[in-house]
């Protein structure tokens, strides 16, 4: 069997601990692996799976405090997330939970909101008076819910930076042409005089030598031209590459509390009653959940039951109990309902194991022989299959 199916067998068996004998469990996979490094890592999810479950009790600084699947805060960002925290609402603080031992530490002070607070505690303090007088060691515990109970903070919005003005583009200007002295027209026109001037000299030239004599003047604008466009680009300015500025660092952000209390109206009821009596080869185990919804009106509740029997075996009775009602106006209604609730559950509980003794179990007896009476099976070398079985006979001497 390779580590890591070690491991998940292990996690499976310490899932389904009995109530208060997870330490036994523990202790019994231990001599079996023998790797203490590699268990107490692997081991680790299933602890915290079985602790939040089966709703433990640690001690916070002498105050019994309930461990729960919504007691846990989420880590704040850039923190260690193997270090875990839980919300103790009753005392508004909050602490480190090492779920090896288990055992809270580092108790903090934990921000709540005020009107959430007074609804939460008013609740707390009815369920706390009801538990005390129903169970001998119970432990409860009220929890504003939303989504999932909490979320994190936001961070406050960073102040923006100034604009930084952009540097004005520089424009090139357009080289200066000077107006040519001669214009295409001008120059057809002094052509057109030449040649009425020849023609009433009457001196004729022929074409070729007219066409001679355009294209060398041609040639000689065309030099003039280049050297002043050759000028005219020395004076334009060049365009200087301006250095872009420096962006201005953002300032740091302040530190803040990471947890935002939440305006809710959405309530966890949990509570715990444990009753160890390893003495007597028996453990048990009440958990119970209400969810009072106030938005909705709605009390959504879950009880589960466990209980182990092993004195001369191994038995166990495991039961879940899930309704939904609607939900009482005011605490005081609330905490009546769940009282009704819960003596329900208990009658119906009653009725079960009533009809197991009467007949499940009867079921399972040794019938008696045909002569009504328990055999004595001392005088068994004694009976005759005819005469002692038949209830017709006698016994020998």
């Amino acid at each position: 069997m390779t580590s890591t199916t070690a491991i998940d067998a292990a996690s499976s068996f310490l899932l389904q601990s009995p109530p208060g004998e997870v330490n036994d469990c523990f202790n019994d996979i231990r001599v079996i692996l023998a790797d203490d490094a590699a268990l107490e890592t692997g081991i680790l999810p299933a602890l915290r799976q079985y602790n939040q479950e089966q709703m433990i009790v640690v001690d916070l600084e002498g105050k019994s405090v309930l461990v729960t699947d919504v007691s846990r805060l989420p880590p704040p960002r850039g923190s260690d997330e193997d270090v875990e925290r839980h919300l103790d609402p009753r005392s508004g603080r909050s602490f480190i939970l090492d779920h090896m031992k288990p055992a809270a530490s580092d108790a903090q002070p934990h921000p709540v909101h005020d009107e959430t607070e007074a609804k939460r505690a008013k609740i707390d303090k009815l369920l706390e008076a009801y538990v005390k007088n129903h169970y001998s060691e119970g432990t409860s515990g009220v929890w504003p819910l939303r989504e999932g109970a909490f979320r994190e903070i936001e961070p406050e919005p960073e102040p923006e930076p100034e604009p930084v003005p952009e540097p004005e583009p520089v424009v090139e200007a357009e080289p200066a042409v000077e107006e040519k002295a001669e214009t295409v027209e001008e120059a057809k026109a002094g052509e057109e005089e030449k040649e009425e001037e020849t023609k009433e000299e009457g001196e004729e030239k022929p074409e070729s030598e007219v066409e001679g004599e355009a294209a060398a003047e041609a040639d000689e604008t065309k030099p003039v031209e280049e050297e002043e466009a050759k000028d005219a680009a020395e004076e334009t300015p060049m365009a200087v590459d301006t250095p872009a500025p420096e962006p201005t660092p953002a300032p740091e952000p302040k530190k803040v509390d990471p947890y935002l209390p939440l305006v809710s109206d959405v309530f966890g009821l949990y509570f715990v009653g444990n009753k160890y009596n390893p003495n007597n080869y028996w453990t048990g185990r009440w958990r119970a959940t209400y969810i009072a919804n106030y938005e909705t009106s709605t009390l959504d509740s879950k009880v589960l039951i466990t209980i182990h029997y092993y004195e001369q075996g191994n038995v166990q009775l495991s039961t879940t109990l899930s309704s939904s009602q609607p939900l009482p106006s005011t605490p005081e209604e609330l905490i009546a309902k769940i009282k009704s609730s819960e003596a329900s559950i208990q009658s119906r509980i009653g009725e079960i194991e009533g009809q197991l003794s009467e007949e499940a179990f009867r079921s399972l007896r040794r019938t008696l022989p045909k002569t009504k009476t328990k055999l004595d099976w001392n005088r068994i070398s004694a009976y005759k299959l005819g005469s002692e079985l038949g209830g017709s006979g006698r016994s020998e001497a």
